[in-house]
């Protein structure tokens, strides 16, 4: 189980095979009933690991997400690079890695669980916009030959408070899953001062893909991967 995860992270942060052992569990209950949901001491009893140890290597449960937050954003890299190699357009991928994100969270409660509870932590919040400066800067800076990654880091301090604002925003009849990918993606490209003509364009090529399919491909992607160590 997790072979993938644990390999990549050790190679950043060696870990012992007690905190392996850790994750691993971990990680089961997280995707089996959600982060909130898990305690220590239903950790300690999944991965047969005391508690007092558990408590040592990771104090918090979210020094144990944010291994497993990590490995998400590897599955949104997929979906960028795969986007942008097919469209040739960086805008796009940009777009469409929000709008799998949203699309994800409004489909499966436990995957809204994960993301919220990430945005919600301070170290994993820092993770994701150090994650995603980086990220946007690779795809952006051609645009802006001025900006440095620092700009693009201060910028996400904006855009992640926006993407935090969509997982406590609930799409309903009245306000549908195409209306609120439709106005966060709009609202994150307004910040970079892309040109209406252009944000419209992005966003109709969004909403005309099967985005609710992508995000399902990719979670299940991403949690088979942990789980069978694919």
């Amino acid at each position: 189980m997790i072979k993938s995860i644990i390999q990549r992270h050790s190679k950043i942060d060696p870990l012992s095979e007690t905190e392996i052992q850790v994750i691993k569990g971990a990680t089961k209950l997280f995707l089996k009933q959600g982060f909130s949901k898990t305690t220590h001491r239903q950790i300690a009893e999944e991965s047969g690991i005391g508690l007092g140890t558990i408590t040592y290597h990771y104090k918090v449960k979210e020094d144990m997400l944010r291994v497993l937050i990590e490995e998400l954003m590897d599955f949104h890299l997929d979906i960028i690079d795969e986007s942008a190699e097919k469209a040739k357009d960086n805008l796009f991928a940009f777009a469409i890695e929000i709008a799998v994100q949203i699309a994800l969270c409004e489909n499966d409660q436990k995957a809204w669980d994960l993301y919220f509870s990430a945005y919600s932590h301070p170290s994993t919040f820092e993770y994701i916009k150090d994650w995603a400066a980086k990220k946007n800067y690779h795809l952006l800076k051609d645009r802006f030959p001025d900006k440095t990654e620092e700009d693009f880091r201060n910028l996400e301090n904006i855009i992640s408070g926006i993407e935090l604002a969509a997982f406590t925003t609930q799409a309903n009849r009245y306000f549908t899953l195409n209306d609120k990918i439709s106005l966060f993606v709009d609202s994150m490209l307004k910040i970079y001062d892309i040109p209406e003509t252009e944000r419209k364009a992005t966003i109709e090529k969004v909403i005309e893909l099967d985005y609710c399919r992508l995000a399902k491909e990719m979670f299940d992607k991403f949690v088979g991967r942990l789980d069978g160590g694919r």
